[in-house]
């Protein structure tokens, strides 16, 4: 991978392309660059094209204007065509095929350059770069706007006072316990837990979703609380099945995804004893990881009249890793559902050090099966997931999770579901 800074460019380099209209591409770092800033950036006469990811803005154009055009690039890769590169969506950089080159990367997003082996599959896609687009936005290019009223700021933050972080952490814990492939025994064990957690609630229900993932049994955990025909319905979900390079030996997902899916145990318990004119239902899937299999089942089984009264889903997934000190949260959902994120991306400034990115290039996960079918739907997910190394391997163990990360995004959740129930 060629990752120089202009400076130290050889002098045999410089002279093999100073004469000729090379195209190039480069990386400039935005992450402390006020909005004003990056606009007028983008506008710069030296870049044909732009793509904004995060916290790095990759420009395109020709490689003698590029290195005039005044900006500190972090990366730059000469004779690199724009028809050459590729977006990944999902893609874990475990997964990815050998020497797969990263010029940027951020939340759920890989840019990359384009090779036949590089192909899509039900844990990435592959698509085109598309120019002068927001792929992925940080807080600080997009400010939340929307000002709390006093009485949202107070359901909000009693809400967040009830998220137990010793509690869920030691839920995590327990699931880790167990190996949660589909084809486990041990899978059983999880959904019985869950159901018996979920039944110490005294919600109005708890149901036992049945389908199959490639000839095996498989089963949603839903645990409905103040249900009734007529009232709103609010969903909260997360997977709990799991998998590894070696699932006949051990599965453990902690962070993918023990921590999601006790997550939406913890907001069971924090949410069971408020009163609400709302339905709220708290649902565990399985067969997440070969293909959002009970996620899909769920959808595939409600009444037209049911999805009609959904006004949001809030779905965890891998919400307990940080690569570094920050906390950082990526709000994943469609164009048509903006108003989601921008809902959660208001109460995220409750969360002291919790910092939110925002996407509107959904996939891979079980809000994808909602969006789908037209019912809005919101994923939460750490934003450093594609740097978690043990992704996918027995070696994901609950020693490698933050409880302060997970509990930082349980809180954001909590704070929004409060206010969304109240409206």
């Amino acid at each position: 991978m060629l990752r120089l800074i202009p400076a130290l460019f050889s002098l045999f380099f410089l002279a093999s392309v100073t004469n000729q209209s090379v195209e190039a591409v480069a990386t400039i770092d935005i992450q402390n660059m006020n909005l004003p800033d990056l606009n007028q950036l983008k506008e710069n006469p030296s870049f044909t094209w732009w793509s904004e990811f995060g916290n790095t803005l990759v420009v395109g154009g020709e490689y003698n204007r590029l290195i005039s055009a005044g900006s500190t690039f972090q990366s730059l890769w000469p004779q690199m065509k724009r028809e050459r590169l590729a977006i990944i969506v999902a893609g874990h950089r475990n997964e990815l095929p050998e020497k797969t080159p990263i010029i940027a990367k951020s939340g759920r997003l890989i840019l990359t350059t384009k090779t036949s082996s590089l192909l899509s599959d039900d844990h990435m896609k592959v698509m085109n770069l598309e120019t002068n687009k927001v792929y992925v936005q940080s807080a600080i290019h997009n400010p939340s706007t929307e000002v709390l009223t006093p009485n949202q700021t107070t359901s909000a933050k009693s809400a967040m006072d009830d998220v137990d972080a010793v509690r869920w952490y030691s839920d995590v814990g327990t699931l880790t316990n167990w190996n949660r492939h589909i084809s486990s025994v041990d899978i059983v064990s999880a959904r019985d837990w869950f159901k018996t957690q979920f039944e110490m609630l005294n919600p109005s229900s708890v149901n036992l979703q049945k389908f199959s993932v490639n000839g095996r049994d498989a089963w949603n955990v839903i645990a409905t609380f103040n249900e009734s025909d007529k009232n709103d319905i609010y969903i909260i979900g997360g997977h709990y099945d799991s998998i590894s390079e070696q699932t006949s030996r051990s599965a453990p997902g902690a962070e993918d995804n023990a921590t999601g899916s006790a997550g939406v145990l913890e907001l069971a318990r924090v949410f069971a004893s408020k009163k609400s004119d709302a339905t709220l239902i708290f649902i565990t899937f399985s067969g997440e990881e070969q293909g959002l299999i009970g996620s899909k089942a769920y959808v595939r089984n409600l009444p037209a009249a049911t999805r009609a009264r959904i006004k949001a889903v809030i779905t965890m997934d891998m919400i307990g890793y940080s690569k570094d000190d920050s906390e950082d949260v990526l709000l994943e959902t469609s164009q048509e559902f903006k108003s989601l994120s921008a809902q959660l991306a208001r109460v995220s400034t409750l969360v002291p050090g919790l910092k939110y990115f925002t996407t509107f290039n959904p996939f891979g996960s079980d809000h994808m099966s909602f969006i789908d079918n037209s019912i809005p739907a919101i994923l939460t997910i750490d934003n450093d997931w594609g740097d978690y190394p043990a992704y996918h391997r027995t070696s994901d163990t609950i020693d490698k999770v933050s409880r302060d990360m997970g509990t930082a995004i349980l809180k954001m959740n909590a704070a929004a579901l409060a206010i969304m129930i109240e409206s």
